[in-house]
């Protein structure tokens, strides 16, 4: 049951394009319309915790959005943690711009 098959090509690439994409995306809506507050907050609402690229100093807060994601699946029931999951990002987004 190890090794790499032909079959998993298709899968490492999805996974691949769901991680540089948003990256891309956020890296170049930041050049061409900076610190514009829905289009920050449409990327993380679409991208979850990746969408905060598109303003600078977004490593501490990518983590920080990452951690509580984990911890709200481990302690809180599906439903409940889904909409958190959901609204935390944008949130984030809409703090880091209106400051």
């Amino acid at each position: 049951m190890s090794g790499f098959n032909v079959s998993d090509i298709p899968i490492l690439l999805l996974i691949i394009g769901a991680t540089i994409i948003p990256i891309w995306l956020g890296l170049r809506l930041r050049k061409i319309k900076p610190r514009i507050l829905w289009i920050g907050m449409l990327l993380c609402l679409l991208f979850g915790p990746l969408g905060q690229v598109y303003v600078k100093g977004c490593i501490p807060w990518i983590l920080i959005l990452l951690g509580v994601l984990i911890g709200v699946q481990q302690l809180l029931p599906p439903n409940f943690a889904m909409i958190i999951m959901l609204l935390s990002s944008p949130l984030v987004m809409f703090y880091r711009l209106s400051r």
